[in-house]
């Protein structure tokens, strides 16, 4: 299939990517192609400094990177050793691995522990883009949550349509949506989500009625009793 940047790029424009590659040249080339397709793309030369932004990223985000791409013979921490450190964090993680053609023994171990898809090297153009079209597009369908009566929301571009009509979110509104979706099932105090909220603004005053008014504000925009609260526990959305 021919596929060009403007296709893939709608599907990759509000993505994560980590990308491991040990080769200085191949490296920069490749993390240029996809800074023009990401919304955020960070890079490491070794499965070890690697697996460091990993887990940095989900202490900061909340969330894991919606895709990792790592190359199998680095070292220190070669791409086996760091697909498997991966998986025992976020078993669902997509993975993409760079083989060399004299990689093939790894391929098999590779595919039995959950790889996603192969890129081969030299890097092909046309191949590297159906394989990243193929995770980003499954990527877009498993990450829309049905809220019930026409509501959706997908975790990946943070928008909520209502029978394909987008509805419009404040900051707080879409940041509150995000924690309760992520994280179904898991009730959230004031505190909690205040926290939350004002991650980068430490010296901001805790407001009970402010979290309420919000929390206010975001049901009416949603279906009836999609925000459950629970005495002593908090706020959750609850899904099966």
């Amino acid at each position: 299939m021919t596929l060009n940047f403007k296709i893939l790029k709608q599907l990759s424009k509000n993505l994560s990517i980590l990308y491991v590659e040990d080769d200085v040249d191949l490296r920069e080339r490749t993390a240029t192609i996809f800074k023009n397709l990401f919304d955020i793309v960070d890079v490491a030369q070794d499965g070890k400094k690697g697996l460091n932004l990993y887990t940095q990223y989900f202490e900061k985000n909340a969330k894991y990177y919606d895709v990792v791409i790592s190359d199998i013979q680095m070292p220190i921490l070669d791409g086996i050793g760091l697909t498997k450190e991966i998986f025992k964090i976020y078993k669902q993680q997509k993975v993409i691995i760079i083989s060399a053609y004299n990689d093939k023994e790894y391929l098999i171990e590779l595919i039995n522990i959950g790889v996603e898809a192969f890129l081969q090297k030299p890097l092909a153009s046309d191949n590297m883009l159906e394989v990243l079209y193929n995770v980003c597009d499954s990527l877009n369908d498993e990450n829309k949550v049905d809220l019930e009566d026409g509501f959706i929301y997908n975790k990946l571009s943070l928008a909520l349509l209502k029978d394909s009509v987008k509805i419009e979110l404040s900051d707080n509104e879409s940041k509150l949506l995000q924690l309760l979706v992520e994280n179904k099932n898991k009730s959230f105090n004031a505190i909690n989500i205040f926290n939350h909220l004002y991650f980068n603004e430490p010296d901001k005053e805790f407001s009970s009625d402010s979290i309420k008014s919000l929390i206010k504000r975001l049901r009416k925009k949603l279906p009836q009793d999609t925000i459950s609260n629970t005495q002593n526990l908090g706020y959750s959305i609850n899904q099966d």
